[in-house]
């Protein structure tokens, strides 16, 4: 079997899970109509061959350190019947060191079939993720309708994954950039954001229940191409325009829901996509890494102020090489005495709130399309898709944004032991009120 040593993020997932906050991620397919589950877990069984992160468990070498190790279990996929109200599954934390980091759940009933995907972060990211549920749904359709899939469609290369954990900050670009970098690297060591709302902090070694708790919806054709057309009238990333407005939903809501004291830092952490060209044939894994962005509630009084001034961070970031900080910072950590572990253990919030773009989702996969541009596959019609990035203590929300026939879609996973419905309700209804430049109400 071969074995694959740990990356530092990887490490940094992997000692990050906690029975209460499983270190997880779930995408959810919703159909109108019914896939034919046999043909279907056998499009799974023969794309996840391709991808060996997803076939590993992890284990301890001779010397201690963590590695991926492939095996035969048989995947983890479960055919739940309806009616999906009713028998929507309540997945259990995924243990890397039994179990390879995927499972996939299939619910039907009469005329709709969920098929509920759950990735542990730590095998890879959002857009691994993603790519492999658009090969799964192109070998379904293929076969659907006679054909035989090519073995390797996209040409994956499993020798790739050794640059999976490749920052590319060489020696030259690391002291080009050193005050920068070290500015950065402090303000995450030693700068503690405050958490969205007051909340007593829990006991994250027992088990979590019911912990997947989401809300979710999107805009308008006509409503997501007024905002995209905003990014490029102010001359600004959409990306820009959804941090901003989540500051704005953040700090509109917590003066709603309760009055803060003081004039705290709030911090928005958002993954980077680390893959370059010479990696686009990588099979699924984490080549990604986090940046953050923090403001204080009286830099919201300023829209305008607070998108220029965000739009030049971001910009920042990437002419500075910031993406290389986390990395970084991880590895100075497990360099000092505890490791990681012993910083991961620390009551602080580390991010007010996660933000995941995963931009345009299955666009490129020559489907049919209905009137809506929702697509067909097989008999069924994909309907919608969710996805829903970790949360973890003191991070008591996280959104994942997408775009799926033209339409921007907003999903809001929430700690349900400290934020209740109606509040998580609420949350997205205001970022919403954003998206759409309606007034917010108070």
């Amino acid at each position: 079997m071969m074995l694959i040593p740990f990356t530092i993020f990887e490490k940094y997932m992997l000692l990050d899970d906690q029975p209460a906050y499983p270190m997880d991620s779930f995408r959810f397919l919703h159909f109108s109509g019914r896939l034919n589950f046999n043909l279907f877990e056998a499009s799974i069984t023969a794309v996840i061959r391709l991808h060996p992160m997803l076939r590993s468990i992890a284990r301890e070498d001779r010397r201690g350190h963590f590695v991926w190790e492939e095996t035969d279990q048989p995947l983890f996929i479960r055919k739940i019947r309806g009616p999906l109200a009713t028998r929507f599954p309540n997945p259990e934390a995924i243990n890397l060191f039994n179990e390879p980091g995927f499972r996939v759940y299939f619910v039907e009933e009469r005329n709709r079939t969920l098929v509920l995907f759950q990735f542990h972060h730590s095998v890879s990211d959002g857009i691994g993720e993603m790519e492999v549920i658009a090969d799964i749904l192109s070998h379904y359709v293929i076969c659907f309708h006679g054909g035989t899939p090519s073995e390797n469609p996209r040409n994956l290369d499993p020798s790739l994954l050794q640059y999976r954990g490749s920052s590319g900050l060489t020696l030259a670009k690391y002291f080009r950039f050193f005050f920068s970098n070290s500015v950065t690297t402090n303000r995450l060591l030693f700068r503690f954001p405050e958490p969205l709302a007051p909340h007593v902090p829990l006991n994250t070694n027992i088990p979590a229940k019911d912990y997947l708790a989401f809300c979710s919806g999107e805009l308008t054709l006509e409503e997501t191409q007024h905002y995209f057309d905003q990014a490029k009238t102010k001359q600004v990333t959409v990306n820009d325009l959804l941090l901003r407005d989540l500051f704005l939903t953040m700090g509109v809501w917590r003066q709603k829901w309760f009055v803060p004291q003081g004039n705290p830092w709030l911090r928005i952490s958002m993954p980077m996509n680390l893959r370059t060209e010479s990696l686009k044939n990588m099979p699924a894994a984490n080549a990604v890494t986090m940046l953050f962005l923090d403001r204080q509630e009286r830099d919201f009084s300023d829209q305008e102020r607070l998108l220029k001034k965000i739009h030049q961070e971001t910009d920042w970031i990437k002419r500075r090489e910031q993406k290389h900080v986390l990395l970084l910072t991880l590895k100075i950590c497990d360099l000092l005495p505890g490791g990681i572990a012993s910083r991961l253990n620390s009551p602080k919030c580390r991010a007010t709130s996660v933000l995941s773009n995963l931009g345009r989702v299955f666009e490129s996969l020559p489907f049919m399309r209905r009137d809506d541009g929702r697509l067909f596959v097989g008999n069924a019609v994909l309907e919608e898709v969710d996805a829903t990035p970790p949360i973890r203590p003191g991070t008591l929300i996280s959104f994942s944004t997408l775009t799926y026939a033209n339409r921007l879609r907003l999903i809001l996973r929430y700690d349900a032991k400290n934020i209740t419905t109606q509040q998580a309700d609420d949350l997205l209804n205001i970022f919403f009120s954003l998206l759409k430049s309606e007034p917010v109400t108070k």
